[in-house]
């Protein structure tokens, strides 16, 4: 014995008893062996010759040990344990307590791990992890190839965020796993999780799982049952489920489910069914997908519903009865073509203006009006060509079609000595048929503006730059009389900025503030068109100005309303202040922007005014729990105030947040609303929503709920609504809402 190691032989095994774990690469004491080989370790004296001899060979062995073993380790890895021994007849180095085997990449710890070197095979087992980069399998037993990186096990589980896969046993290789009896689990097993399982089930290096034969459903219940499955990690599980109960005086007791499955890798289909006890039933297919290929992205969603309504239906947004036969298909698509051409579409047909504000209001308020239209665009290196169109397949809103129009856009380009230009031109076929029965406007149009800036810098804090332009359009199939009409318009006029800013050393610790830095950019812009209502008699005015409260683009080449223009000779005035500070990570935040600007018009249109109103912006963020905002417009002759609107947020990071809002519009909107959440604890949170209508004196909406958070997989929310006022929704609603939670 010495320092405690034994070495002996016994049963055909080589064995160390409590052994250092670099015992394979350590040196052996060869002077303590020679010592305990030459001398008799009891009394001292020298040994036979014969002895000596058997010893000097014994030592000979063992100093060729360490050499021996280490051509039995794996080049390339590591091998490791508390215990370590070699079997002569399976030719193994066997590793027990806290064994480790190491390829590149790979690695595998278990209780036990016995290798060969002649067949490069790894057999672990008791308590197995097996880990690849990012993915993390758990076993019973794994044997592991290093000649083709292969493995197999039993006992399998691993996960992949946000998915947990277990099954009876695995195979797999560098490319791809295969799992045998495989059950999918979002997140962690439970009663409440989506769960998917499979006889085999195969999940590939590039985060794709599929599998034959899969049934899906929730916790132990899997009622559905797929021919294949197929869906990539990085994408949501399950891109849309949704589970909606209650009650509306108008519909009466109502469920609504909507689901969309993964079938292929990138496509997700399913629909929407919903029951109405006053209504009937309405029912439509949906999907969505998410395709990459040679890096170009294709990416589009589409709804549907439709109901024979036997309910009470009121009328439409022109008065006239809604239609029994209901429906609605909303359908967008985005898809690059090439790395410079892009495709972009969205078509909402509704049987009816009211169908979606009757079944699917939280879809309806944001977007009342619907949109249908295509476009394509390609980029050149300083250019862009567009074709566009747009059409109308519902019959009770007005929309300007464009059938199509192509469009060339040049920004501004670069020509020397300081001087840019711009340029844009298109060619359009358009039409607006009135969905009251008006007479129906038609109009081909051929358009071009041209303009060429220089801009100047007397010193570093101003800026000068004047513009020169004009704009050439021909139309066809006028009015008034003629078949065509030419319109050739000049702008001149002029942008101008003066910069100044000031830096104070103020600290504050309490408000976050390190340091002020005050901007202040007093702007200037003045614009020049004359006679630019010239020809309004032959126009046909379906690029038209529409109502809007806020300062109008005031450039030619700018403006929308190109079949509706006024002349133009105005002087904008405008200053725009920041107060920032250095942010806790890097740059800077604001805590202060206020900017106000009005038009001074030399040649006021009829109806306008010499001086516009003044329009106000103010936000103040002085802090992450504090927000406010502002916008106001009034008129300087009589200090009227045209509008404004307020909000001022209040938060406490996660527990709680509520917001103060206010809208008037002079002689047609003044209401208020607020509007919170507060968090209970991890699973339950309450959320409030009042919106009053000062005009009327009434409460339009009362909204009282308590969300509740599922196993961080489900989002319930129970809702009370009373409105009041005449509308289509019930004064009374009750709404249970089931959500799948981000994954």
């Amino acid at each position: 014995m010495q320092n405690g190691k034994t070495f002996f032989r016994a049963s055909g095994v080589s064995r160390v008893a409590n052994p250092s774990p670099d015992f394979l690469t350590a040196p052996l004491p060869v002077n303590h062996l020679l010592r305990w080989g030459l001398a008799c370790p009891r009394t001292g004296a020298f040994a036979p010759r014969i002895v000596i001899r058997c010893q000097l060979l014994l030592l000979f062995v063992i100093t060729l040990l360490p050499a021996w073993a280490q051509e039995k380790r794996p080049a390339g890895s590591d091998l490791s344990g508390l215990t370590t021994v070699y079997d002569d007849k399976t030719n193994e180095v066997v590793l027990t307590g806290d064994a480790r085997f190491t390829d590149g990449e790979i690695l595998i710890e278990a209780d036990q791990i016995r290798y060969q070197s002649a067949t490069g095979i790894a057999v672990a087992s008791g308590n197995v992890r097996f880990t690849r980069g990012a993915e993390r399998m758990l076993a019973d037993t794994i044997t592991y190839r290093r000649g083709d990186r292969s493995f197999t096990m039993t006992g399998t589980r691993m996960g992949r965020y946000p998915l947990y896969i277990s099954g009876t046993a695995a195979s797999g290789t560098a490319g791809k796993v295969t799992v045998t009896d495989a059950t999918v689990t979002v997140r962690e097993p439970g009663p409440f999780q989506p769960t998917v399982l499979a006889e085999t089930l195969t999940y590939t290096s590039n985060q794709t799982i599929s599998a034959e034969r899969a049934h899906i459903g929730i916790g132990r219940t899997q009622p559905l049952a797929l021919p294949k499955f197929s869906h990539r990690i990085n994408l949501p599980y399950i891109s849309y489920v949704s589970l909606i109960a209650g009650y509306r005086s108008s519909l009466g007791v109502f469920g609504e489910v909507g689901l969309h499955l993964p079938l292929w890798d990138d496509t997700k289909l399913g629909g929407t069914l919903g029951v109405y006890t006053q209504r009937g039933v309405m029912f439509g297919p949906g999907g969505h997908y998410e395709v990459m290929h040679d890096g170009l992205e294709i990416n589009g969603d589409f709804k549907s519903g439709f109901i024979n309504d036997h309910g009470e239906k009121l009328f439409d947004v022109l008065g006239r009865p809604v239609p029994e036969n209901r429906g609605y298909i909303q359908w967008w698509h985005a898809q690059d073509l090439s790395e410079r051409l892009s495709l972009n579409a969205q078509f909402n047909y509704w049987k009816d203006s009211e169908v979606l504000r009757d079944f699917r209001p939280r879809e309806f308020f944001p977007v009342q009006e619907p949109d249908n239209y295509v476009e394509t665009t390609y980029t050149g290196n300083n250019y862009f060509v567009s074709a566009f169109a747009r059409v109308q397949p519902n019959t009770f809103h007005r929309v300007q079609e464009r059938l199509p129009e192509l469009r060339f856009d040049l920004p501004p380009y670069v020509l020397g000595s300081g001087f840019q230009q711009r340029f844009n031109a298109s060619v359009a076929v358009l039409r607006e048929t009135p969905p009251d029965g008006g007479p129906q406007l038609l109009s081909d149009r051929l358009d071009a503006y041209y303009a060429v800036t220089r801009s100047f810098t007397p010193r570093e804090w101003l800026g000068i730059t004047p513009i020169a332009g004009s704009r050439v359009t021909h139309y066809r199939r006028t009015t008034g009389g003629h078949s065509d009409y030419t319109r050739t318009l000049g702008e001149i006029g002029l942008d101008a900025e003066l910069r100044s800013s000031a830096v104070f050393d103020y600290k504050n610790d309490i408000w976050q503030i390190d340091g002020l830095r005050h901007q202040l950019t007093p702007r200037v812009s003045y614009r020049y068109v004359p006679k630019a209502d010239r020809g309004q008699v032959y126009i046909p005015p379906i690029d038209r100005r529409t109502f809007s409260t806020y300062l109008a683009p005031l450039g030619l080449g700018d403006t929308r309303n190109l079949d509706d223009l006024t002349s133009t000779n105005t002087l904008r005035l405008g200053i725009d202040n920041t107060l920032q500070t250095r942010a806790a990570g890097y740059g800077s935040r604001d805590l202060l922007v206020f900017n106000t600007a009005a038009d001074l018009r030399f040649e006021p249109a009829p109806g306008e005014r010499d001086v516009s109103a003044i329009h106000t912006l103010l936000a103040f963020t002085p802090v992450s729990w504090l927000e406010f905002d502002l916008y106001q417009s009034f008129t300087p002759q009589d200090f009227a105030l045209q509008e404004l609107n307020t909000g001022l947020t209040l938060r406490d990071g996660d527990a709680w947040t509520l917001r103060f809002a206010s809208h008037y519009l002079r002689d047609q909107i003044g209401e208020y609303i607020i509007g919170g959440q507060a968090r209970w604890n991890e699973v339950y949170e309450g959320v409030v929503k009042l919106h009053y209508d000062s005009r009327r004196r009434r409460f339009n909406e009362q909204a009282f709920g308590v969300r509740q958070n599922l196993h961080n997989t489900w989002i319930i929310e129970y809702l009370v609504t009373l409105y009041d006022g005449p509308r289509r929704e019930s004064n009374f609603g009750f709404r249970l809402q089931v959500e799948a939670l981000g994954f």
